[in-house]
């Protein structure tokens, strides 16, 4: 190895020679002396090392540029790019977001396939059409090839559920097919209390007249009548309604009633396992998911009421009493009268009670404050 080496370096050396000769001859240096030679060799390596170093740098500034222009064209395709700007919708199509100018990319063909994007939503059903909007209109392209399936031409749309999309066109609200066919006429209102057009079970939330909102089946026809003022589709599938003086009421996924719109609120109660459903009084009916009442007064706490002072004795010591009943508290906060017990005698009407005596309790209401007794009976009023 190192004989070889040896070789190696001695056939460099007498290479840089000749170049050194070469360089000095072309300068015309002649070395007629010791001294003169070792000038003519050092001058000759200088110029050498110049020349090497300037081709040095002509050849890697050229590389520079070459690829740096190679690099300005790979930041067009979208691979090159941040992935935070990127939306892979399947395995060979990105998207690749870029406010105004956000285009789709096909990565197996190595081309762009959609440009002029302002944005995308994809369907939470897995549906293979992508609804984009280039800023202007609205269209779809496909999610698994990259290519444009119905232009943008909807003045909105929304994504695809069950196979339909709804889509406005002169004002109006109608579903289209894959196709881009309308398969149920555009001849429905658009409502701003509306967040989305999709169908769930079958059903699809629809404004009709007057503002009112109902439910419409895959054929265009009203399984819910549009005489809500809301409806808002719960976790479950369940259907949550509003009517005009904010009472609230429930229907199952298909659009049948389960509870009237005759409550002041309903809740889902997830975490135990249960629907919760206030009525204008106050009181805090439990119902389970299939709607069988579970409980008709359900409350928060029990709370004593007393004692409280009964004026002094003939010594002058307080004298208190232990008031015959207690109130319990419901979960939006008002309260009402129970026995010791347990036994419910008034529903949680009040927001607050004092007793006055151990039968006597002054309750305070939406219309003034009453006096009663330990039955619940009216003995007495103050305004």
């Amino acid at each position: 190895m190192s004989k070889k080496m040896n070789s190696i370096f001695a056939s460099v050396w007498r290479g840089i020679m000749k170049s050194a000769r070469w360089v000095a001859r072309m300068f015309g240096y002649k070395a007629d002396t010791k001294f003169g030679r070792i000038l003519w060799y050092v001058f000759a390596t200088c110029a050498c090392v110049f020349v090497l170093y300037a081709a040095i740098e002509t050849v890697w500034g050229y590389v520079d540029i070459v690829q740096s222009k190679r690099e300005a064209r790979l930041q067009q395709q979208p691979e090159y790019c941040h992935d935070y700007w990127n939306t892979q919708l399947s395995s060979d199509i990105i998207y690749h977001d870029a406010y105004d100018a956000g285009y789709v990319y096909n990565n197996r063909i190595g081309r762009r396939t959609v440009n002029g994007i302002s944005w995308i939503r994809m369907s939470q059903d897995g549906d293979v059409l992508v609804c984009f909007s280039n800023g202007k209109k609205r269209g779809y392209f496909d999610r698994y090839t990259g290519e444009l399936t119905i232009p943008p031409r909807y003045e909105k749309a929304w994504v695809f559920s069950e196979g339909l999309a709804c889509v406005m066109l002169d004002g109006k609200l109608g579903f289209i097919d894959h196709e881009g066919n309308m398969v149920i006429d555009n001849a429905f209102e658009w409502s701003p209390y509306i967040g989305n057009y999709c169908f769930h079970n079958g059903l699809c939330l629809m404004g009709g007249h007057n503002w009112g909102i109902g439910l419409i089946d895959e054929q265009g026809n009203w399984a819910v009548e549009p005489e809500y003022e809301f409806i808002d589709r719960l976790s479950n599938g369940y259907w949550k309604t509003r009517d005009s003086v904010w009472r609230y009421g429930l229907l199952d996924p298909n659009g049948k009633t389960l509870l009237p719109c005759e409550y002041a609120n309903i809740e889902m109660d997830y975490e135990n396992g249960c629907i919760r459903a206030i009525t204008q009084g106050h009181v805090d009916q439990v119902f389970d998911f299939d709607v069988n009442l579970q409980n008709p007064c359900d409350f928060k706490a029990i709370e004593e009421i007393g004692p409280f002072s009964d004026g002094n004795d003939e010594v002058g010591d307080e004298m208190g009493f232990i008031p015959n009943c207690l109130m319990f508290k419901s979960y939006d906060c008002h309260y009402g009268l129970m026995d010791r017990k347990g036994n419910i005698i008034t529903p949680p009407s009040f927001s607050s009670i004092r007793a006055i005596a151990p039968d006597r309790f002054l309750c305070k209401g939406p219309y003034g404050t009453v006096v009663l007794d330990d039955k619940g009976n009216e003995v007495g009023k103050k305004l």
